[in-house]
């Protein structure tokens, strides 16, 4: 829902008009609400169910009928309720019905997972169900897409009614507030360490490993995208470079979920064999990078992840309350660990917060993606991190005779896929 928001209604009259009225058909907040994507007080946001259940404004007493008038609805959404409808072709004539036209009505629904009766489940959908419902309501699909992430592999699809656009006089953009705003924390809260810096050491593994194909996740000033030798394509939705970037390197102003569902041939100019995410600190969005790389990695690829030890419970807050910040990206070291044992990692006693090199890849393996929700959901109900994660036990110093060989053994010829699992798992031995 906040990929179709950010498609659709970014940058659109929509986002601008005074008020929007937006319609949440099956909006109980059972198992959570899109009521935050539509936050702004922009959005007159409503839910519509057969029953009060919390979050419900709107009570259907004919649950084929929505009690509201024609072209009431600037944006009409529904998200995992159409398999729980037995005759869901009708609730779906009556959300065109009130929509405005040129308005847009987002609609997801499962193409896969068990059977979940609330109280009924009766369907999965394909593409062509939602371009059969798009003729049936004679309204327009502007957009269709699977999330493979599991166990339900949602069909996403964008439907416009059919009509001149909506416009309104717009309202000034509000200013973002910068990171450097946010006061700073206690002297312990705001503490750092570490062996060796995390740029000396990407320094070190793009000298050893020298890729025909560098990726990296999170710019920012673009210091660790400037010591890629060769081509080099960088991803961040606001980067802010100090300096021009060398020869090679690309820098493509995106997110990385927008990069990823976008990826064409011409955006990597060679398989990746070396990338860095460093992105939104979040254990989801990190683990959706994780394995959106997987996916296009060349056989023997590395990959690192920065900012996985944090320093004290307050950096590692999903929440940021200190300058010094990693987020909850500590979890997905435990979640790598747990899910694929078959992957090599180790953890660096790096600074700021540590960094954790992944190797032996497989662009096949299906595990995280069929899995995703709900290892997103455990995830997301950990605590602070463990007295391990803080003391950083097993991290390996980069300054030891141990990082000094793997690098050596890189450099020597340890190109091939085998020569650098291999060459990891040494070094996690000696951590």
């Amino acid at each position: 829902m906040r990929k179709c928001y950010q498609r659709y209604i970014v940058g659109s009259p929509l986002e601008h008009r005074a008020q929007v009225r937006v319609l949440d058909v099956g909006g109980a907040d059972v198992n959570g609400s899109y009521r935050d994507i539509f936050g702004h007080p922009r959005f007159a946001y409503s839910a519509a169910d057969i029953q009060a259940w919390p979050g419900v404004q709107i009570v259907c007493e004919d649950p084929y009928r929505l009690p509201l008038d024609d072209s009431s609805m600037d944006i009409v959404i529904s998200g995992q309720m159409l398999e729980h409808c037995e005759f869901f072709w009708l609730t779906f004539a009556e959300m065109v019905r009130v929509l405005r036209p040129g308005g847009f009505l987002f609609l997801i629904a499962p193409s896969a997972g068990p059977e979940h009766r609330y109280p009924v489940d009766c369907y999965r959908f394909y593409p062509d169900a939602y371009r059969a419902l798009a003729r049936h309501a004679n309204c327009a699909l502007r957009d269709v897409w699977v999330d493979e992430r599991g166990p339900w592999r949602d069909l996403v699809g964008v439907f416009q009614r059919y009509g001149a656009p909506l416009s309104a006089p717009l309202l000034p953009e509000e200013a973002a507030i910068p990171a450097e705003d946010i006061p700073p924390a206690s002297q312990e809260e705001e503490a750092t360490r570490g062996d060796a810096h995390y740029l000396a050491v990407l320094e070190d593994l793009h000298r050893a490993i020298n890729p025909r194909c560098y990726l990296e996740i999170g710019v920012r000033h673009g210091r660790s995208l400037r010591l890629a030798r060769g081509l080099a394509v960088g991803v961040d939705p606001t980067p802010v470079l100090d300096e021009p970037l060398r020869e090679g390197a690309r820098l493509v102003a995106s997110t990385s979920d927008a990069f990823f569902d976008g990826l064409t041939a011409d955006a990597l100019p060679a398989p990746v064999d070396f990338a860095f995410i460093d992105g939104l600190h979040h254990v989801a969005a990190a683990l959706r990078d994780f394995m959106h790389i997987e996916r296009i990695a060349a056989p023997g690829a590395i990959v690192a992840i920065d900012d996985i030890l944090p320093n004290h419970p307050t950096q590692a807050l999903r929440n940021r309350r200190s300058r010094v910040w990693t987020g909850d990206v500590w979890k997905l070291t435990q979640i790598l660990r747990h899910y694929r044992p078959d992957l090599t990692l180790a953890l660096l006693d790096t600074a700021p917060a540590g960094c954790l090199l992944v190797s032996g890849l497989d662009s096949k393996n299906r595990i995280l993606w069929n899995d995703y929700n709900p290892i997103v959901r455990e995830a997301l109900s950990w605590d602070a991190p463990s007295e391990e994660v803080l003391g950083r036990r097993g991290a390996l110093s980069p300054r030891s005779p141990a990082w000094a060989d793997f690098i050596a053994r890189l450099e020597g010829g340890g190109a091939s896929a085998a020569a650098r699992t291999a060459a990891l798992r040494q070094l996690l031995y000696h951590a």
